[in-house]
């Protein structure tokens, strides 16, 4: 899993690069565009966009309500706030008509802390420290319904993108985790000091629920702001069996660039 982690995340910043060639080029042709990409000069488009890509970053604030939390809070120098992460995010939607979309998104998220045991230290009086991660890649499919028009046409030949467009949605897919701590524990039978690594990871169904605002940059990008909320727990596993279900939940706030094709 370790790969698959590694590999989403060298996907995402490939996505990113070429979003931005994109960006850069649409942006310094847009003055001469001609009919044969749909967009035309002076703020509009010769036909309306069908489809979409995004690419958005922010910051999960992970719920964190469940057992193994409060385990780590009590035993090491760890917060609830410690397991909110940067997050990243690409996006390809289709136009199903004038206000819905239907989108494929993947996510990838990770928090990364490192404590000391509260009531311990070793014989020098040197810290019990350790290393704690959390990480989650959401694949998701949604349905985004815009309340607010995108765009209207003017013309035959015209169609002039909306200054911002309100949308909602929701949807549902699979969120691959990490629950990862490695470093040294203490051994609470007989107070010995250990190194060890300690895993557990898989799978779950996930829901989300989300809304925002496109803000148009120009005929073809748009600012998007985002608020986004996952449903998600997972039995624990290897290292961490007899845990409750590890909480998954939490609330994304991100801002990205959307590029109409």
């Amino acid at each position: 899993m370790k790969g698959f982690c590694l590999a989403s995340m060298r996907c995402l910043c490939i996505v990113g690069v070429v979003l931005s060639v994109l960006v850069a080029e649409v942006a310094l042709a847009a003055p001469a565009e001609g009919s044969e990409t749909g967009q035309g000069p002076a703020g509009f488009r010769f036909s309306s966009p069908r489809s979409s890509f995004s690419l958005r970053g922010g910051f999960t604030f992970n719920r964190a309500s469940s057992d193994i939390y409060d385990f780590f809070i009590d035993e090491l120098t760890i917060e609830r706030s410690d397991f909110n992460a940067p997050t990243f995010a690409a996006d390809f939607g289709w136009n199903l008509n004038e206000r819905v979309d239907l989108v494929l998104g993947i996510e990838y998220g990770r928090a990364s802390v490192r404590s000391e045991n509260r009531d311990y230290v070793d014989q020098d009086d040197i810290p019990i420290v350790q290393d704690t991660r959390l990480t989650q890649v959401p694949l998701t499919l949604s349905v985004r319904f815009y309340l607010t028009p995108r765009g209207r046409s003017v013309s035959q030949y015209a169609w002039v993108p909306s200054t911002a467009a309100i949308y909602v949605g929701g949807g549902g897919g699979a969120t691959w985790y990490r629950l990862e701590q490695f470093g040294e524990f203490v051994d609470f039978r007989d107070l010995v000091i250990f190194e060890d690594n300690f895993v557990s990871d898989g799978w779950t169904i996930a829901g989300h629920a989300f809304a925002g605002v496109d803000l148009k940059l120009t005929s073809s990008i748009g600012l998007i702001l985002e608020g986004r909320y996952q449903f998600a727990s997972h039995d624990m596993t290897g290292s961490f069996l007899g845990f409750d279900p590890i909480d998954l939940n939490g609330l994304r706030l991100m801002a990205g660039i959307s590029f109409k094709i």
